[in-house]
């Protein structure tokens, strides 16, 4: 059962369910299974360091030690910056509304590279302002943290040709404009230019070739 967000716009709120489009549905899927001379299907499974000892599949995972060695919970760990100082944590979207308000351009929609899409399901209806914008092509920013965490992620608002709703989330490109004037030579290539500025022809006839 697909996950519910629940949003604000205007003063008015609704939810929605997110399903998550992959590769998967767009244009299916392989498995590859390697099987031994028997026939029977071969598990992955670890070597470990002493070189004897075989982990099969789930069965190592990551834990949280203190400076003494004593095995600590991560609900104990406290996110804190370069200082020292505590950071603020977002709670989960899914535990808050978000608030849709922030109306951005094409080109800032297009400076963020997408790594995930969520269709908004259900049938809540949405506010008609909000609609509206949405049929005009508008695009909303959110913030958007599946688990909550101190770095939430970007989340666009849109509306498909079809009328489909949908959240696609990314993260800033970080790719500027230089600009349009020529590029500097440096190294080996100044010098062969420089080279070739002095030169008053090597004698070569090219009717020779």
């Amino acid at each position: 059962m697909a996950r519910s967000l629940e949003f604000t716009f205007g003063g008015n709120t609704f939810a929605r369910g997110i399903e998550k489009l992959d590769r998967t549905k767009l244009y299916g899927s392989v498995v590859v299974e390697t099987i031994n001379a028997d026939g029977d299907i071969c598990k992955l499974s670890t070597l470990a360091s002493d070189g004897r000892t075989l982990i099969p599949a789930g069965g190592t995972a990551f834990g949280y030690m203190n400076p003494d060695g004593e095995w600590i919970d991560r609900s104990d760990l406290v996110p804190v910056d370069a200082k020292g100082k505590p950071l603020v944590e977002m709670e989960s979207s899914f535990k808050a509304p978000t608030e849709i308000a922030e109306a951005v351009s094409v080109e800032t929609f297009l400076d963020h590279s997408i790594r995930l899409c969520y269709r908004l399901t259900g049938d809540d209806p949405l506010p008609q302002p909000l609609l509206k914008d949405l049929e005009q092509g508008k695009i909303f920013r959110v913030p958007f943290s599946y688990r909550g965490g101190i770095d939430p992620d970007v989340a666009f608002i849109l509306q498909g040709d079809r009328g489909s709703v949908w959240m696609l989330i990314g993260e800033e490109s970080g790719v500027g404009f230089i600009g349009l004037e020529e590029a500097a030579l440096c190294g080996a290539d100044k010098a062969q230019v420089e080279d070739d500025d002095g030169d008053e022809g090597d004698g070569l006839d090219f009717s020779m070739l």
